[in-house]
Formats: structure tokens, sequence, C-alpha cells
């Protein structure tokens, strides 16, 4: 099967949704997937000609109210969203 490549147009963002930690800090307990909460956080992957805060690599929060398409990107599920259901950039410090 041939991959696809996905360039957002406008002021579109292409982003990967960050995966949740499925095990309990510090511990070897598995967190059932009935119990997770979803996060809406993602990694930005592209973005359109229109998007100039937000650059590819950036993790992201997007609005919970987010109508995301769906789109498969090089092989991997990406969520395509607009700009403005995008809430804060994660600086992720230590």
């Amino acid at each position: 099967m041939q991959k696809v490549k996905i360039i957002p147009v406008g002021k579109k963002v292409l982003i990967r949704a960050k995966e949740q930690s499925r095990m309990v800090p510090g511990t070897n307990i598995i967190i059932p997937d009935s119990a997770l909460q979803k996060e809406y956080k993602g990694y930005v992957i592209g973005v359109g000609a229109e998007v100039s805060d937000i650059n590819v690599g950036d993790l992201i929060q997007y609005a919970e109210y987010c109508v995301p398409t769906e789109m498969e990107h090089e092989g991997k599920e990406h969520l395509l969203i607009n700009v403005g259901d995008i809430h804060a950039i994660i600086q992720e410090v230590e």
C-alpha cells in the first residue's frame, strides 16, 4: 500500500495525537482503557500557509469540542484541525 503525505492548507494544522501513559507512574499497574481520560494533546506534523504562531514539532493542547478530520499520513493516523481550535503550545520543562 502506498503511503500518503498530507500537506495542510490555509489555517489548518496536521497533528499526531499524543499517546497517553498506560501505566500508573512509578508502578507496574496498567490503566484500563475505560479509566483513561482523553488529553486533547498532539504533536504538530504540518501547518498551512496561513498559520504563523505554531511550528512543526510543537506539542499543542486543542479544544475538547474540536471536530478533527481523521487522515492517514505516511501510514499512520493523524488529525487535521483548524488553528482556531488550538488553545496552547505546551513546553515540557524539567
